[in-house]
């Protein structure tokens, strides 16, 4: 899932380019592509103005893998970065080595996952860099065949599901305003550059500031199309992973699956506005006639529209509503 834009200047052809990538944004919760309810005003504006590419996939629907994947155009099977365990350490050339090689600026601010900012990954300098935890990340996630008989006893989406605020969306705000200051800071430097900025909404932990969880009463949400308790049956497949980690009966109650729902819409709002805050700023620079724009995400997320909640268990974002 991915839309661009390209402010089109007579005269004027565009050589920057600025690459927006949040965390498991499934592209079906934004208001260009139809959604009656989640309000996203910026993206809508991007989409409007630019291209849309509704028939995307991610390579995985896991953060790492599908990260590494990104960095370098390669599959995960070609990579060997497979899990949320084996991030991107530059071993494999990336699309931010090339534009060093050819002598273009490139430099990262916030969430990009990758093993850690020491690694030679492909950037001049990364801001507010966030990769694996220590190094190694999610060792125990890593992949199984056949699955455990003894189901992960923990929520991967936290103790508390609701309004509020979290590191994450501190971070976030911390790394819109570090963005539109890059641009004001830079608005005089000669180009071309490229600048990546990784935002963590709409991801877990499904908390957000209380103006936006406000967006979406609980009333008003949709049902789910994929619900079990209705007569959806699973893939073999999806059913064992949901016997392994059976997210879905680790909320108290529906009323908590309903506020981790609109928690989640409340956070693609969220992400929208810091999207603003970067467009804004770039708007201001006087560098957008000079700059394009890029947004997507890693990969989708399955909370909303199925019993088997949270990621890693489809590898389409899908562009439609089933």
């Amino acid at each position: 899932m991915a839309v661009g834009l390209k402010t089109e200047v007579p005269g004027v052809d565009p050589t920057n380019l600025v690459v927006i990538m949040s965390d498991e944004h499934d592209p079906r919760y934004m208001g260009w592509m139809g959604h009656p309810l989640v309000k996203t005003p910026n993206i809508d504006g991007l989409a409007a103005r630019g291209r849309r590419f509704v028939n995307a996939y991610t390579p995985c629907p896991i953060c790492v893998p599908a990260r590494a994947s990104f960095a370098t155009g390669c599959y995960v099977h070609q990579t060997g970065y497979w899990d949320n365990a084996i991030a991107y350490d530059g071993r494999i050339p990336s699309w931010g080595h090339a534009l060093q090689t050819a002598g273009v600026r490139v430099e990262s601010i916030g969430k990009l996952h990758y093993k850690d900012d020491e690694m030679p990954t492909g950037f001049d300098r990364q801001h507010q860099p966030m990769h694996i935890y220590n190094s190694h990340g999610m060792v125990w996630g890593s992949i199984r065949d056949p699955l455990p008989d003894v189901p992960v006893d923990h929520r991967m989406v936290g103790d508390y599901v609701g309004p509020g605020e979290s590191p994450y969306t501190d971070y976030d705000r911390t790394t819109a305003q570090i963005a539109a200051s890059w641009f004001a800071e830079h608005a005089k430097d000669a180009g071309p550059w490229v600048l990546y900025i990784g935002f963590v909404a709409p991801h877990f932990p499904f908390i957000v500031p209380q103006p936006y969880f406000d967006m979406y009463p609980l009333d008003r949400l949709p049902p789910r199309k994929l619900d079990p308790g209705r007569g959806y049956r699973q893939h073999p497949w999806l059913a064992a992973q949901d016997r392994f980690w059976p997210h879905d009966q680790m909320f108290r109650d529906e009323e908590e699956r309903l506020r981790a729902v609109a928690a989640y819409f409340g956070l693609c709002s969220f992400l929208d506005s810091n999207v603003g805050i970067v467009l804004d700023g770039l708007e201001r620079s006087g560098l957008a006639a000079q700059t394009r724009v890029i947004y997507t995400s890693d990969h989708g997320d399955t909370l909303v529209h199925g019993a088997c909640g949270g990621k890693a268990t489809s590898t389409r974002n899908p562009s439609r509503s089933p």
